[in-house]
């Protein structure tokens, strides 16, 4: 099943929260609040591949015609973009009411490029629902291009372009991927990974000597032979720490 979802009811201002306001002042609630809208513009048009544009029941309700001469390539005429917190909806209000729901995740990629010497907008949209897909080679993905109001004249309007790439960079960070979070989180409950040195895991780092063994752990890393080695003092000359760190050294002095 795919993540995008399809839609006949046109969006209004009056269903986001302007980016202005939303930046002036202090939300109510966090909960329930309107989507706060980043960009929207009009009189867009989408370029795609005739076939999996059809083939997908979002994008199907479209009315496209023929890219040129081509068979292949179809065009979207006359969509409105709406970039907001909540996901990326594309929808077009002539001959008929019909658009589609992109959540962010399902962009699997989003650049500025140029076609036909016009500068546009690239989007890899992946068609797969990421629950159930379990390989790489699974994926279905569909290429679309957004072309700018008056593609095809003299003097394209091209602004809206980079005001959409900069809108999409600034929700997508809203909504990370789960499997990059999970990739990168951290067993807590190994010993010595949240940088504590208990009775419990004493043994694990102390000789039976009360000396360090090798690499002192701390957040997960292991900082080489010598961490945590503290220098006997002379007198009262300053007290030396080695923090193990690249072989830097930070005095810090003795107060008592």
């Amino acid at each position: 099943m795919s993540s995008l979802r399809h839609s006949t009811t046109a969006p209004k201002a009056g269903d986001f929260t302007p980016l202005q306001e939303h930046q002036q002042q202090t939300p109510l609630t966090f909960f329930g609040a309107k989507p706060v809208l980043y960009a929207h513009h009009a009189g867009l048009t989408i370029s795609a591949p005739k076939a999996k544009l059809q083939s997908n029941d979002a994008f199907a309700n479209f009315s496209s015609e023929l890219e040129g001469a081509s068979e292949d390539d179809v065009l979207v005429k006359d969509v409105e973009v709406w970039v907001n917190s909540e996901n990326l909806i594309l929808f077009q209000n002539t001959p008929k009411p019909t658009g589609v729901s992109i959540p962010y995740p399902s962009i699997a990629l989003h650049g500025i490029t140029k076609k036909n010497g016009v500068e546009a907008l690239l989007m890899n949209l992946s068609l797969n629902d990421a629950e159930t897909v379990n390989a790489d080679e699974d994926i279905d993905v569909l290429e679309i291009i957004i072309l700018p109001p008056n593609h095809d004249a003299n003097a394209p309007q091209t602004s809206c372009i980079q005001e959409i790439f900069v809108a999409m960079n600034t929700c997508a960070d809203l909504h990370p991927d789960p499997d990059d979070e999970e990739e990168g989180a951290q067993d807590l409950t190994a010993p010595g990974a949240t940088g504590w040195i208990t009775a419990d895991n004493m043994d694990e780092y102390v000789d039976e000597d009360g000396n360090f063994k090798g690499g002192m752990v701390i957040g997960g890393e292991d900082l080489g032979p010598g961490a945590g080695t503290v220098r006997p003092r002379e007198g009262d000359e300053e007290e030396q720490v080695t923090n193990g760190v690249n072989g830097h050294e930070e005095k810090y002095q003795r107060t008592g």
